[in-house]
């Protein structure tokens, strides 16, 4: 989360230079590059009882996050000159929902692939499952290079530090960066080790292909359901209506994990995931729309890549308090009529509690685009 920040170097270097598609586009190869080698790299050394796999593999990994996250400003100020306005959410909305498409065409045939096969040949199967994935990727990356790239309006040069803090002296675009912080910290308290619940508490482990089902792929069918009507919706009611409402209810997603037993597991995460994709969808489509219309044009890349930084700094320290609030109450549980309440029930609670307060107190208090230009004086 934290090297997320490095988006602020990219953005300099894209304001400066305003070649956006040679950026993210050397950025994102040696990301998923990077992650390939360092991946195989490790594999091959813990398959050899090496002790240093672990470190191999965390410093790939670090190192691809570092390179890949300083692809995203160049590509959403790349995109957003190259989409009108009006037509920004209904795009977006209908790319998700395209996306997802894409997705369960692959997890759903490979856990069910994974189910069937002998334990000994697992890890192999999973290994050409993620090269032959990587090389799409690749792939899609050069069908991407083929998108027309509009010249881009050169900001006056100035100061790195005064250009960052450029977004951060905007009176407009304040509340949106407090808002950005607190729900992301909010989400990441119980989100990011959820999985870890789903795996071992709720035994998703022992069923590869249902986990894919009702994590993913549910997740990714209200997407589908939802993306392209929502996207318009942001269109025509404008991002602050949905961001409010997109966030809302999504907000209520950790209360589905706290009620899921292994044995209610399936029904609880299928209704979890319908709720979270629908809602997730439509509030980063009003989101995306927000953060790269808001500012002038020779300034988008510098605001996306300040809000995405204190974002994500905030998220990493959400994730090291959830972890400790884990570890804190390890031993810690309550029987309540057969359901068991423990330490990432604690987490989830409180992430759900914090989500509700940071969409209902801090969005509303956004400016309207209307009201962009005198909220800047």
């Amino acid at each position: 989360s934290w090297l997320i920040s490095a988006q602020i170097a990219s953005a300099v270097l894209t304001e400066r230079t305003g070649n956006r598609k040679m950026i993210w586009f050397a950025f994102a190869v040696a990301e998923r590059s990077l992650r390939l080698v360092g991946i195989l790299m490790a594999l091959y050394l813990s398959l050899h009882h090496s002790r240093w796999a672990p470190v191999v593999l965390i410093t790939a990994i670090c190192l691809a996050n570092f390179l890949g996250t300083m692809s995203s400003p160049p590509w959403l100020s790349w995109l957003a000159d190259i989409i009108p306005e009006s037509e920004h959410g209904t795009f977006f909305g209908r790319r998700s929902a395209w996306m997802a498409v894409a997705v369960v065409a692959v997890v759903v045939p490979s856990g069910f692939f994974l189910d069937r096969i002998p334990e000994a040949h697992k890890l192999q199967a999973v290994t050409w499952i993620f090269v032959g994935a990587t090389v799409i990727g690749l792939v899609d990356l050069l069908i991407h290079g083929t998108l027309p790239e509009p010249p881009m309006q050169l900001a006056p040069r100035t100061h790195v530090v005064k250009a960052m803090l450029l977004p951060l002296r905007d009176r407009a675009f304040r509340p949106w960066l407090f808002f950005n912080v607190c729900w992301t910290f909010s989400m990441t308290v119980g989100g990011v080790l959820a999985t870890i619940f789903f795996v071992e508490d709720l035994q998703l482990k022992n069923n590869f292909l249902g986990g894919a089902v009702v994590v993913t792929s549910v997740t990714l069918v209200g997407s589908v359901i939802t993306g392209q009507w929502s996207g318009k919706l942001v269109d025509r009611l404008g991002p602050k209506t949905m961001l409010y409402w997109g966030h809302m209810v999504w907000a209520s997603l950790p209360l589905f994990w706290v009620l899921a037993t292994p044995a209610t597991a399936m029904a609880w995460l299928t209704a979890a995931s319908l709720v979270g994709g629908t809602s997730s969808t439509a509030a980063n489509t009003a989101s995306n729309k927000f953060i790269t219309r808001f500012p002038p044009p020779e300034s988008r890349a510098m605001y996306c890549a300040v809000s995405n930084s204190l974002g994500n700094i905030a998220g990493g320290i959400g994730v090291i308090l959830g972890g400790w609030i884990i570890e804190l109450l390890k031993d810690w549980h309550m029987e309540v009529a057969g359901w068991t309440f423990g330490a990432f029930q604690v987490t989830f609670v409180v992430s759900s509690i914090l989500r509700f307060l940071a969409a209902g107190l801090l969005i509303r208090r956004m400016p309207e685009r209307t009201a962009l230009t005198a909220a800047r004086c």
